[in-house]
């Protein structure tokens, strides 16, 4: 019989993104965060203000791996800066920011 190995895939809430955001930056308390989910997409944003910079972490998935891209604009002028940070997957799995799905022809039918 095949081995039922399955593929990863990356999921976030606003709680496992802010503690993975928290590794790299400076974050006010969650209730001044937005989270927001790509529609149909395992991509995710966290947006917040902080002093005089808006922020916005963008977490997906490119080339295979995990990526964490953050913005910072300054609130007045045209100051820009962006950070990328590739998370580790053991870093993820701890938040429990991967789950693995099995391959089609092992999916359970959703009616009988």
């Amino acid at each position: 019989m095949p081995k039922k190995s399955g593929y990863p895939r990356l999921k976030a809430t606003k709680t496992s993104l802010y503690k993975l955001i928290a590794n790299y930056e400076t974050l006010p308390i969650m209730k001044k965060t937005t989270f927001k989910k790509a529609y149909r997409s395992p991509s995710f944003w966290l947006e917040w203000y902080h002093g005089d910079h808006w922020c916005k972490a963008f977490f997906a998935a490119c080339m295979g791996s995990a990526l964490l891209a953050v913005e910072k604009r300054e609130d007045c002028g045209d100051g820009r800066s962006r950070e990328v940070h590739r998370p580790a997957v053991a870093e993820l799995r701890k938040l429990g920011m991967i789950e693995d799905h099995p391959p089609k022809r092992y999916r359970q039918p959703l009616c009988s």
